[in-house]
């Protein structure tokens, strides 16, 4: 059944024509659906804020992942009370990772944008990365240093093509991030890694399956680790790939836990759902079942 929803649009699809149509469509099946443009990524939170002072009880996210973590993000607060609505999901991004997930059909948004207003929500887990919230994944590590560091310019310049770029140019000088892994009870676990991601869902970076076993709402949120090798052999690199979570594996580590802790001395980037950050020390957490979501 439908209940009052309030779409919270980016600004930068408010005119798309297959945006329009989809708001149509749900209006004439009945449904009272209220359209909100915030300015900025931080003029989310005062658009909920009046969106549900004035009834609504569903916030749809209508854009990208960053959009879905900066609704997810103004829902949860401090995460000390549950969210006064469920949350849907209008997929505009490139990406739409979360989206792709949950299995919503993201090229009909007509029917993704009917599923918001109108489907069962389901009771899901947010995780934690320091004081900020994401529901989808944050990667961390060389791919999110070259999307934090990739200059302005070049990437209106060179599109996409631009992280592809920088890529090759800082793969020929490399570095390993040293650090270590605490978990509540256990050793510390030290090495150095290439890449990370920490998964409440299963995909990132426009498709990839970077935490195969992420649920939703098993409680856990999926380490997936590639480690520095200093005399890498493809095969069997290529042999783990298909069994990343082999606890003998030397390349692929992965964990699925509800607490840890990931330090580097020298800071690592991260990419929270799509957001940027530069952290030293971060501790990643659960809130269990803790968001309404529609998929």
């Amino acid at each position: 059944m439908a209940v009052k929803s309030c779409l919270v649009l980016n600004r930068k699809s408010a005119r798309e024509p297959a945006v329009e149509a989809a708001v149509r469509h749900v209006r004439e099946k009945g449904i009272d659906l209220r359209v909100r443009i915030p300015w900025d990524f931080p003029d989310i939170r005062q658009v909920i804020d009046e969106a549900v002072a004035n009834g609504a009880e569903r916030i749809v996210a209508g854009g990208g992942d960053g959009t879905v973590n900066g609704v997810t993000n103004a829902l949860v607060g401090d995460g000390r009370t549950p969210p006064p609505a469920a949350m849907g999901v209008l997929p505009l991004g490139t990406a739409n990772d979360f989206a792709r997930g949950c299995g919503l059909p993201a090229k009909n948004l007509n029917e993704c944008l009917e599923i918001a207003c109108t489907a069962e929500p389901r009771k899901t887990d947010v995780g934690r990365a320091g004081s900020s919230f994401f529901i989808n994944v944050t990667s961390g590590g060389f791919g999110a240093e070259i999307t934090a560091t990739t200059p302005v310019d070049m990437k209106k310049a060179l599109g996409g093509g631009a992280y592809t770029v920088m890529g090759l140019v800082k793969a020929f000088n490399l570095e390993p991030y040293k650090g270590r892994l605490l978990v509540p009870g256990e050793e510390p676990v030290e090495g150095a890694m290439l890449f990370m991601a920490v998964g409440n869902n299963r995909f990132a970076g426009g498709g990839f399956e970077v935490a195969p076993k992420a649920k939703l709402d098993d409680g856990l949120l999926d380490l997936a680790v590639v480690a520095h090798q200093p005399k890498p052999e493809l095969g069997r690199f290529v042999t783990e790939l298909k069994a990343i979570d082999n606890p003998d594996n030397r390349y692929f580590y992965y964990r699925q836990l509800p607490e840890f802790t990931l330090e580097f001395p020298s800071g690592v980037h991260y990419n929270l759902d799509g957001e940027p950050t530069r952290q030293e020390r971060l501790t990643f957490s659960v809130l269990p079942k803790h968001l309404e979501v529609v998929f």
